[in-house]
């Protein structure tokens, strides 16, 4: 009996103890000293607010969001895309630009119906294609020059109108070339004029050559063919190492 009563006695305990737990009673006000009591708690007046968890869709997030993302757009740099070269680039090549001005010798001399060993031919620079038509460069220059002996060589005279009547002899060297019209002859005696323009494009420079009549202005041959990129390279290299 006496172990069924202590039984009763700590369920009734428990049960006490459970009831101020959910009436929302301390067990402090009955433990604690004279004069200390717990404070009372209030509900809140402030009105409750739900918790951001970022998942819900806010229409004005959105317009932050995208305004952000235009203001740095207009305070970064603008960076311009270039593609990969990836044209033909050999380390070595026996190809040279006399190759390609005697072939186009060849092709003119085909294609000339007009043209013979009484023909008087003048060579002048080649020249870019564009609204001046006076800039020739190393290429126009160079393959100007390499036309002399490659038309020559057919047995097509050639007139060399950029030599002076006289041998100019100096310090720097024994000249007789000049390209100051003042010092050529007035004039020359000069049939036919081979001459040309260059095109480049993304597999080299077009060169579009022709045999011009003096006096009738008459297309009497003409021929065309393709430079490579890297044997124009060869004669101007775009980067030059300058030594101590």
């Amino acid at each position: 009996m006496k172990h069924i009563a202590a039984l009763i006695a700590i369920l009734t305990v428990l049960t006490l103890l459970g009831g101020c737990a959910n009436s929302g009673l301390s067990m402090s006000k009955w433990f604690s000293a004279p004069g200390e009591s717990e404070p009372d708690m209030q509900p809140s007046t402030e009105p409750e607010t739900d918790i951001d968890s970022g998942a819900q869709y806010r229409e004005e997030l959105k317009k932050r969001i995208a305004q952000r993302k235009v203001n740095s757009a207009s305070r970064s740099e603008v960076i311009v895309y270039r593609p990969p070269n990836r044209l033909y680039q050999p380390d070595f090549s026996h190809k040279s630009l006399a190759d390609y001005a005697e072939q186009l010798t060849m092709d003119l001399v085909k294609n000339g119906r007009m043209l013979n060993t009484q023909s008087r031919v003048g060579i002048a620079s080649f020249v870019t294609l564009d609204h001046h038509l006076q800039y020739a460069g190393a290429l126009g220059n160079q393959l100007a020059e390499l036309l002399i002996t490659e038309v020559q060589s057919f047995g097509v005279p050639v007139v060399d109108f950029k030599m002076t009547d006289k041998i100019a002899v100096g310090v720097a060297g024994d000249m007789v070339f000049s390209r100051d019209a003042r010092r050529l002859a007035a004039g020359q005696n000069i049939d036919y004029v081979l001459s040309g323009t260059l095109i480049e494009n993304e597999k080299g420079v077009r060169v579009n050559a022709r045999v011009v009549a003096m006096e009738s202005k008459v297309v009497v041959s003409s021929a065309t063919l393709l430079i490579p990129h890297f044997v124009v390279q060869a004669l101007q290299p775009r980067f030059i190492a300058v030594g101590e």
